[in-house]
């Protein structure tokens, strides 16, 4: 979809991610208004807040054509994956939001709608699919392959050609060892020592990080 109000950028969710996101935005400058949606009306006294989930057509047709996911995911995405199929059937355009004071390589690829926030490193050969967050000082190492949905928690490191599967949680302060897969729908306990393959579907964390 080609994006063509490129200066508006609502944001889904007024939680504490959200803080973190329109830090980032504010912070970058590319946009030049910012509108919060969420379900929380409390917030409608915000300067950003401009409505809920209900009123996104409405929004969508009155320019606001760029949308960024900006509710957190611990070790469940439902929310995360029901709001990107409502922005996509609207017809949003979902931008990667990428803090200034990250570092990306150039042959670095990354899908729609992915976050990577301050201090981040994310090196060559890497592929991050959508909807992926990349949080706080996470280096992710070359030739790694990130899953949609999956987030890699603040200060985690992946050595190179790590694997993550699709809606994977990665607590924080994790390290995993290079070349390691680490399957769908799974959930790293933080400050684990990944250092053999992890299957789909389980809660793995220690050091070494075993399934429990």
């Amino acid at each position: 979809m080609e994006n063509t109000c490129h200066n508006k950028l609502l944001l889904l969710g007024n939680g504490g991610h959200c803080k973190s996101i329109l830090d980032c935005v504010i912070s970058s400058g590319q946009y030049t208004e910012i509108g919060i949606v969420g379900q929380d009306v409390s917030c409608s006294d915000s300067e950003y807040f401009v409505g809920t989930d209900d009123d996104l057509p409405k929004l969508f047709n009155t320019g606001w054509k760029n949308a960024f996911i900006s509710v957190g995911s611990i070790g469940n995405t439902k929310v995360r994956e029901k709001l990107y199929r409502l922005l996509s059937d609207i017809g949003f355009y979902m931008p990667s939001i990428i803090d200034p004071s990250a570092v990306i390589a150039k042959n670095v690829r990354i899908s729609d709608g992915v976050f990577i926030g301050k201090k981040a490193v994310v090196n060559s050969g890497t592929f991050i699919d959508s909807c992926a967050i990349i949080n706080t000082g996470s280096i992710i190492e070359h030739d790694c392959i990130i899953g949609k949905f999956v987030h890699i928690s603040p200060g985690s490191t992946l050595c190179g050609d790590v694997h993550i599967g699709d809606r994977t949680h990665i607590g924080a302060g994790t390290v995993i060892r290079q070349q390691i897969k680490i399957g769908e729908n799974s959930l790293i306990g933080m400050g684990s020592i990944v250092v053999n393959n992890i299957p789909d579907n389980v809660v793995a964390f220690g050091n070494p990080c075993r399934v429990k």
